[in-house]
């Protein structure tokens, strides 16, 4: 085979993930042209704080279990869900046994609760 441009390869088990905020660990996988997918891993009993976007936000669990408090009464989403938020959305990532989850977004959050 032959590709036009190398391939960007990152592998989750053996990279620095960077320290967000307690209990939630982050690796931005790609982050150009104004959009980012970067994968969060949020500890048993963590969370992402509180926070909208101007732009949709897009989230897929990629293992363990995910809760937002505010879809579905707090339902849990387990491997292979997928959330999409309209832009405005307030949002909370939180996980009772830990989860991480693959976000896909245009901006950074506009908004966070303090």
């Amino acid at each position: 085979m032959n590709y036009m441009a190398p391939v960007t390869c990152i592998d989750g088990a053996v990279e620095n993930w960077e320290r967000f905020s307690e209990g939630v660990e982050k690796l931005v996988l790609r982050a150009e042209g104004g959009e980012s997918r970067v994968l969060l891993r949020i500890a048993a009993g963590s969370g992402y704080p509180v926070h909208a976007h101007a732009v949709p936000d897009e989230v897929f669990v990629v293992d363990g279990t995910y809760v937002d408090p505010g879809v579905e009464q707090g339902r849990a989403f387990g491997p292979g869900s997928f959330l999409y938020y309209p832009a405005g959305t307030e949002h909370q990532a939180t996980s009772p046994s830990g989860c991480t989850i693959l976000v896909w977004s245009t901006k950074v959050p506009v908004k966070e609760a303090g």
